[in-house]
């Protein structure tokens, strides 16, 4: 997955390592998170397996940066992976999602406030795709699916809260 997330993110465009590493913090990708240090990783291992092809480039008096571009080989490594993952059921395999099942072993007014916690967090990053243009979701599908699936985040939040703060005022 991760492989196929570079290569696509690549696919038409050159990239240096710090814009795509930056371009990679700043979008959702799911489960597919990558970091600074496996995204340079696997910049090399695709090097070497010769679907990315990186040169060194200066921009004025700016450090030089390796910029990376996909290659014949890339593209077709790219749709081969893109066919194989399209058909398989990722939607909700999402890590940190399974601790919601142990909600029960808390105290219900713990369980609400790290909740609450949570649901602040969903909406930040709700509010922040929320503001992307319909005609870019309609362009990236899987922006689109992610900001429905933070709605619906959103909404088992507040209801699960007011059943833990009911179940809290039951126990009192």
């Amino acid at each position: 997955m991760k492989k196929l997330l570079l290569l696509g993110l690549l696919r038409g465009q050159k990239l240096h390592g710090y814009g795509l590493v930056d371009y990679l913090k700043s979008h959702s990708t799911g489960g597919a998170a990558i970091g600074k240090s496996n995204a340079y990783r696997l910049l090399r291992m695709l090097e070497e397996e010769g679907c990315v092809e990186s040169r060194v480039e200066r921009d004025g008096n700016r450090p030089e940066r390796h910029v990376y571009e996909v290659t014949k080989a890339g593209e077709a490594l790219f749709l081969k992976l893109l066919l194989e993952t399209l058909g398989e059921d990722a939607t909700a395999d999402q890590p940190g999602i399974a601790v919601l099942n142990y909600l029960d072993e808390l105290d219900p007014l713990q369980a609400a406030r790290q909740l609450e916690k949570r649901r602040q967090s969903v909406l930040q990053r709700y509010e922040e795709l929320k503001v992307v243009p319909e005609k870019v979701l309609y362009l990236h599908p899987a922006m689109d699916l992610g900001v429905r699936q933070l709605e619906v985040e959103l909404e088992w939040l507040t209801q699960k809260l007011k059943q833990l703060h009911k179940r809290a005022t039951n126990v009192a």
